[in-house]
């Protein structure tokens, strides 16, 4: 509902703009349409400059960006946000590998983003990954790698997370 505020109170001010080539009706419509442009055009460069992740199971690689690509085994790391406010309605998933990362949005305010078949995928692309937690030379064993690493989870923690993310409110793999 603010959005649609926000869009209208938008084009009316990009209607005044428009006040010395058009009479009254006619400057809000070209304000509405220069809003419009304005979105779709933002909408475009974020699409090409940062594209959604892409997995090809044939050749075990994964689209980082726009012209990125990196092996599944490269990817090491699995985080997700500690953050309270985020643990509200938005879960990220973030894979990280030391050539790029991707971030997957794994459930909105809406529930669950992924469906079925990206899922499965996703899961399988995981499986064919390194993840694993962290450790560091003075805890080699790990035995505090998540105190030591916040956010930080393990392939099994991932693999749970992607096929069951957590309701809102609900704890989340890092804090288990």
């Amino acid at each position: 509902m603010f959005f649609v505020f926000l869009g209208i109170y938008g084009a009316a001010q990009l209607g005044q703009f428009f006040e010395d080539i058009a009479p009254w009706p006619s400057n809000l419509v070209l304000g509405a349409l220069a809003a419009g442009a304005l979105l779709v055009a933002v909408t475009l460069i974020r699409n090409v400059r940062y594209p959604q992740p892409w997995v090809n199971l044939d050749t075990d690689e994964l689209r980082a960006g726009s012209h990125r690509t990196l092996s599944l085994d490269h990817i090491d790391r699995a985080l997700i946000p500690a953050d309270p406010a985020v643990q509200a309605e938005v879960l990220t998933l973030r894979l990280t590998a030391k050539e790029a990362r991707v971030e997957i949005i794994l459930r909105d305010r809406k529930g669950p983003r992924l469906d079925e078949l990206s899922t499965r995928v996703l899961t399988e692309a995981l499986r064919r990954s390194s993840i694993a937690m962290p450790t560091s030379s003075h805890d080699p064993a790990g035995k505090f790698a998540r105190y030591n690493f916040p956010g930080h989870i393990d392939l099994d923690d991932t693999l749970t997370l992607v096929a069951q993310p957590p309701a809102p409110g609900m704890p989340l793999p890092a804090s288990w």
